[in-house]
């Protein structure tokens, strides 16, 4: 037993000391992939993902798009290295780059058919690269990136892939798919905007579609939509608050002051040439100014919009870490010391009032979770 433990002790230090490859085309990064990726990264103490690039294939996201996918996806592992080959196998890219394991994942009897056969075709060409396997969990065995990109399309579909993509990914998605574009074009219709639908949404999604954007994106405006259809029936005037969350954070600039003001213009230029009424715009114009958090609206619906804005911070932990870690990097101009002064300040800021939600609707859907949130936060930031 003594010389069975010192063994099996040896085995993992030398696989924890050894580099590995993760390799796939990643088009896109799943949740699937993720997985594969923290696993790899507790076993191996060098793990590289490398996208795979095959002349005959073609891919729905550029090498650039899933690069940056990969890299974003994988921020909170220090020992990942991303990376690409083209045209090669991969038992000949992994030892070019010095790595002795390559490592597959078996989610079902074909992966395991399919990849023992190729196990057995590396080891001929190259007997010193060993093959890994691990098996994903139960739900998110069937995960693959040509399953997602098969479940868009039916309607209700970008509620039913965020589940399966890294944030950062379902972004991509939303802006590549043109997520959320039925619910525009149905605010549109009710509305009674004047028009192609086509021509605004474009245009968002130019704007929440760009790279720099890590929170104040597409997903950030599929949440705050999803949260207004909860509490729609207890507002005054849905219409103009659904119009205003859509325009909210369309001009978004971390250097900028007035963001608000910006998109507020935007939207009323936009009203306008939909042939909306002044009232209806002037309307939109006062709920999107609310957001700029400086003091508390005493109007219902402006209190509604504050609150869908903030409705994030009473998040799941993971989830109000991971948004929290998507500012700071939306503030990447920043100093660290600079961030966690500002940070803390605003999150003091919520905290000191009396409740952080105005409505009782979200005040008791979010209220005690989002203050242990914020004070979770600031203890971490003074660490």
């Amino acid at each position: 037993m003594y010389l069975r433990q010192i063994f099996i002790n040896y085995i993992v230090t030398t696989i924890i000391m050894d580099k590995c490859v993760y390799a796939g085309s990643f088009d896109p990064v799943t949740n699937g992939h993720l997985w594969m990726i923290e696993k790899g990264t507790k076993l191996f103490n060098e793990f590289v993902v490398a996208i795979g690039i095959s002349p005959k294939k073609k891919y729905t996201f550029s090498l650039d798009d899933r690069l940056d996918m990969l890299k974003k996806s994988v921020r909170d592992f220090s020992n990942v290295q991303i990376a690409s080959f083209e045209n090669q196998f991969l038992v000949n890219y992994a030892k070019s780059i010095g790595a002795d394991f390559i490592l597959r994942g078996i989610r079902n009897e074909g992966d395991y058919e399919y990849e023992r056969g190729m196990r057995h075709v590396n080891s001929d060409l190259n007997p010193q690269v060993t093959t890994a396997f691990l098996m994903p969990p139960r739900e998110i065995a069937e995960v693959s990136s040509s399953l997602v990109k098969g479940l868009v399309g039916p309607e209700g579909w970008e509620d039913v892939v965020e589940s399966c993509l890294p944030k950062n990914v379902y972004n991509k998605f939303l802006v590549k798919f043109k997520g959320l574009q039925a619910k525009w074009n149905d605010l549109y219709k009710r509305i009674n905007a004047k028009g192609n639908p086509e021509t605004a949404y474009t245009e968002l999604l130019s704007l929440y579609g760009k790279n720099q954007r890590a929170y104040h994106n597409l997903v950030h405006i599929a949440h705050a939509i999803r949260e207004f259809n909860d509490a729609k029936h207890l507002m005054n005037n849905p219409e103009a608050v659904e119009t205003a969350l859509w325009y909210h954070d369309a001009i978004y600039n971390t250097h900028a002051k007035d963001n608000e003001e910006k998109s507020a213009q935007l939207a009323a230029k936009r009203l306008s040439e939909a042939s909306l009424t002044d009232s209806f715009a002037g309307n939109v114009n006062k709920l999107i100014l609310a957001t700029k958090h400086k003091e508390m609206p005493k109007e219902k619906d402006a209190q509604y919009v504050v609150d869908i804005d903030l409705a994030a911070l009473g998040k799941p932990e993971k989830k109000f870490d991971e948004d929290d870690k998507d500012i700071k990097e939306e503030y990447g101009w920043v100093s660290e010391e600079q961030f966690k002064q500002g940070r803390s300040a605003m999150l003091k800021n919520f905290l000191k009032r009396p409740s952080i939600y105005l409505t009782d609707f979200f005040k008791e859907k979010y209220e005690a979770k989002a203050r242990k949130n914020l004070e979770r936060a600031l203890e971490k930031y003074k660490a």
